[in-house]
């Protein structure tokens, strides 16, 4: 049973080293690539590694050290393990390809993110306003448009619209097109300062990249919060854009009702007055009549021969039917006359006509 543990303990170290032996083998092989992809290519690597002998090589070699070589073919042996400062140079070189690689996935990540960034506010931005043209469309055309009387929509109206719309345009195309052309200008000119800065010599130095780099990180930080702040104050501008219509709205509709209930006050102002002059007047004609009443009454009581009312009102009616009489008479009394006329007038013309005989 000893024995057993021992073996498997032996094994369980040489599988550790062969491990270890195979994370190196892996490091060497990349320090390798790496430096033949910079000097003479991939054939110089491939003919180092057919040179190197891998790990399951070396029982082999120790072999065939063990059985002698036939004679002296080689004068020299070529090494089959590197020194312990060797492998910390080759693992720092390593460590240091890693650390660029990781710098420039991590930059490249950056800028892809903030391309994305760009383009998620663009796209915001369009979607802003392909909702703002949607409303101003339905506003204008299909609601302010629509004729009231057939229904259907003004086409003058629709052709304005759209002329407003592609002046817009223009004028939005020709305003980009003066910004790329004054970007393309501050490009050149950082272009010529960088181009002369290295003809010069005068490059930044570690320190001073280092440093922009913090500025940057900074600045794109504060302008990240300042997207963000738009985009909240955008929001709030969406929704009270929102509430400003439906208070545009309900302004419109108690104005109004305050336009109609102002008419109805002034023709319940107009009836009032008239109510109020008739009362008045009414009032007045009281107290006429009770003052014409209360002296009727003084006179009766100081005359009590006075013939009554009933007595006067059946006098005026018979009074008027006398009067119409009269005038029926007076109007008989002209017609008899007028016959009369007539008459005399024909007998006088009888006379006259025997005598001219």
């Amino acid at each position: 049973m000893a024995g057993v543990q021992e073996l498997q303990e032996k094994v369980a170290e040489l599988q550790k080293s062969n491990e270890i032996l195979g994370m190196e083998n892996e490091m060497l092989a990349d320090y390798l690539q790496r430096d033949a992809e910079r000097t003479h290519g991939m054939e110089d690597a491939d003919e180092v590694f057919s040179d190197l002998p891998s790990p399951t090589d070396k029982g082999k070699t120790k072999q065939q050290a063990k059985g002698g070589r036939h004679g002296q073919q080689r004068q020299q042996r070529l090494p089959t393990s590197l020194t312990l400062q060797e492998k910390f140079q080759i693992a720092n070189q390593e460590a240091d390809a890693l650390t660029k690689d990781i710098e420039q996935t991590t930059l490249t990540s950056s800028q892809n993110l903030d391309i994305l960034r760009a383009l998620m506010e663009e796209t915001d931005i369009r979607t802003a306003e392909v909702k703002r043209d949607a409303y101003e469309f339905r506003r204008d055309i299909v609601v302010g448009a629509e004729n009231p009387r057939t229904g259907k929509t003004i086409a003058e109206k629709v052709l304005k619209y759209m002329e407003d719309k592609l002046t817009q345009k223009d004028m939005q195309i020709n305003k980009l097109l003066m910004k790329n052309q004054a970007y393309k200008i501050a490009i050149k000119k950082a272009e010529t300062q960088i181009r002369s800065k290295t003809e010069t010599g005068d490059d930044l130095q570690y320190i001073d990249f280092h440093q922009l780099q913090i500025e940057n990180s900074q600045f794109v930080k504060r302008i990240e919060e300042a997207n963000q702040d738009l985009h909240d104050l955008k929001r709030r501008a969406g929704r009270t854009v929102k509430i400003l219509n439906n208070m545009k709205k309900k302004l419109s509709t108690l104005t109004a009702e305050a336009k109609f209930l102002e008419d109805e006050i002034k023709e319940r102002k107009a009836m009032l007055a008239k109510t109020e002059h008739d009362i008045v007047k009414v009032v007045e004609e009281k107290e006429t009549a009770r003052k014409e009443h209360k002296k009727l009454r003084a006179q009766s009581r100081q005359t009590p021969e006075m013939p009554q009312v009933v007595d006067y009102v059946s006098q005026k009616a018979e009074a008027y039917e006398l009067e119409a009489q009269k005038k029926n008479w007076e109007r008989k009394v002209e017609l008899a006359e007028t016959a009369a006329r007539r008459i005399k007038q024909a007998i006088k013309a009888g006379t006259q006509m025997p005598g001219s005989r």
